[in-house]
């Protein structure tokens, strides 16, 4: 499985009339589901007159991935799948979508929120724009101080992104993000240049990473 990925490149809000309806999509890249739940709590208080707040997201990658969607009182399956089927025929991830209606008295029927929502997904996501990322893992290395030279030589190897370096009694901890797709390789290289005396911790995945938008 690759750990590149692509997401959204901003938050972004579209205002979509439907027949007397009016349609409100907001989108908004969350790399965690806290984050997501999060972000359509704070659309759904924005919009709380609104008739119905619906929601869609996907976060992570391959069998890890998780994707959620939610009706929120529109027949079952016309809101949030309609959704979640617009980010994922956009190859998208780690990205939340709010599709919020206001209900302008004429009803549209079953295919026609289908159609609606989907559109309204699709054109949010659109205004959001793509970027391109890669998934890292959160590290700590712990090591002496005259290793620590040898250590940030490694991370930058792998092109990792290093954080704070923090100094203690006993010598440094150093925390990165390192690119998913070499963590073995620096766990080995480490263990080999510093004699196995680096002391490596995993911490939680984070997708911030290089990026290259369109």
């Amino acid at each position: 499985m690759t750990d590149a990925f692509w997401t959204v490149a901003r938050e972004a809000r579209v205002k979509i009339p439907v027949g007397a309806c009016r349609f409100i999509a907001s989108v908004a890249r969350t790399d965690t589901e806290d984050e997501a739940k999060a972000f359509v709590a704070r659309v759904s208080a924005e919009f709380h007159d609104a008739t119905h707040n619906a929601y869609a997201y996907k976060i992570g990658l391959g069998d890890a991935a998780v994707a959620r969607q939610n009706d929120d009182a529109e027949p079952q399956g016309t809101a949030g799948q309609p959704m979640l089927q617009a980010i994922e025929k956009a190859g998208l991830t780690n990205v939340t979508v709010v599709g919020t209606r206001y209900f302008g008295g004429v009803k549209l029927g079953i295919g026609g929120l289908i159609r609606a929502y989907r559109s309204c997904a699709e054109a949010g996501l659109a205004a959001a724009g793509r970027v391109e990322e890669i998934m890292r893992e959160k590290v700590v290395v712990e090591i002496n101080y005259e290793l620590l030279g040898t250590v940030l030589h490694e991370l930058a190897a792998c092109r990792a992104e290093v954080g704070a370096v923090d100094y203690t009694a006993e010598g440094a901890r150093v925390a990165a993000l390192v690119p998913a797709a070499s963590l073995q390789w620096l766990e080995d290289q480490l263990k080999e240049s510093t004699s196995g005396k680096a002391v490596l911790q995993l911490g939680h995945n984070n997708s911030n990473g290089w990026q290259g938008g369109e």
